[in-house]
């Protein structure tokens, strides 16, 4: 049998590197993801996309949608870091960096974003293990290549890396002449130690507000036309506490924050400027030098906190809308704090 080297040649370096980066991010691990709305309704026709981070440009299967039980399994996809990005339109765009392994993939950041012409609400998304399967798409495969390694196990402990001693200085300090202990006072039998002064107590945190519009860009998710207030509040101590009361809602109603509140509970406030009108709001959490966006009623990641309820909206038709959102504080024992978003245009409702 006889035939061509040069066409052979031509054809492997066409068909190659397409079918080396659809390796890259092949492999037998699966993905399932679920969109819900706020009430936790299945969102079905949700757009999912991921892509291998570890590609650049980055790349992966193509997007598919959520079914009439708003879930997506997308199979086929190589272990490591991966972008997950779920859209509807209605909602807040949901972006996700996950670890996809054997197990259930680790989340390791989250937020959403309001896209130009986008809605306000937000979405639940729940990412765990998918049904293993064939990859969407493939392209041809190259030659076989070697296995890579296989990780090792999560029981072994994985081989320190050697640690770099500081080299040795020429210099030698000098001997120190060993400094004789005092004798010990012994204070008069009839002396009395003077009562130790309890410490001041310390300083509650003070809340900032920060306004951003689209005019001047800003805020980058505000609609046009539209701005935004947040304010944050850093509880003075970690410890969920007793939480907010069931009825803190209608004690809100009346437009002041309530002086006995129980522990953990704490009312976050923002005064709309007059003659502005209340448009949307964001839940937030912050610790470790991420931002995690919360639903109203659930849980925010990390232990951060909760918020129990929706904000309760007083309007007054002279003095402007004033917003009041309570927060329960969570048991994460690092820094963290709560942030309320609330978005207004110009002219009254």
């Amino acid at each position: 049998m006889r035939f061509d080297v040069r066409k052979l040649a031509l054809l492997l370096l066409l068909v190659g590197p397409a079918a080396a980066n659809a390796q890259l991010w092949s492999g037998p691990a699966a993905v399932e993801v679920r969109a819900e709305d706020s009430r936790g309704k299945a969102l079905a026709g949700a757009k999912v996309l991921l892509q291998y981070v570890s590609l650049t440009p980055k790349e992966g299967p193509p997007p598919v949608e959520t079914d009439s039980r708003g879930r997506a399994n997308v199979a086929g996809l190589a272990e490591g870091p991966w972008h997950v990005e779920v859209s509807h339109d209605g909602f807040m765009t949901f972006m996700a960096e996950i670890n996809v392994g054997r197990g259930r993939p680790e989340t390791e950041q989250v937020t959403q974003f309001r896209v130009p012409g986008g809605g306000t609400s937000l979405m639940q998304v729940k990412i765990g293990k998918g049904t293993p399967g064939p990859a969407p798409f493939r392209s041809p495969a190259p030659p076989p290549a070697p296995p890579a390694p296989r990780p090792q196990p999560a029981t072994e402990p994985a081989t320190p890396a050697p640690r770099q001693e500081p080299a040795p200085t020429m210099t030698q300090p000098a001997p120190s002449t060993p400094t004789p202990a005092p004798a010990p006072v012994t204070p008069p039998a009839a002396a009395m130690p003077a009562p130790a002064t309890p410490p001041p107590p310390p300083a509650m945190p003070t809340e900032t507000v920060r306004t951003r519009t689209s005019k001047d860009r800003s805020c980058v998710e505000c609609q046009p036309g539209e701005s935004a207030m947040s304010v944050e509040w850093v509880p003075a101590s970690s410890g969920s506490g007793s939480g907010c009361a069931a009825d803190i809602a209608t004690r809100l109603k009346g437009g002041d924050v309530p002086a006995d509140l129980p522990p953990g509970c704490h009312i976050l406030k923002v005064a709309l400027p007059s003659g502005t009108r209340f448009t949307a709001f964001r839940y937030e959490s912050q610790a470790g030098g991420y931002s995690f966006d919360c639903a109203t009623g659930q849980a925010c990641p990390q232990g951060t906190g909760r918020w129990p309820i929706d904000p309760v909206l007083i309007r007054d038709p002279n003095k402007g809308t004033v917003v009041l959102a309570p927060f329960e504080n969570g048991s994460s024992q690092g820094d963290h704090r709560a942030v309320l978003t609330v978005y207004y245009t110009a002219g009254k409702r």
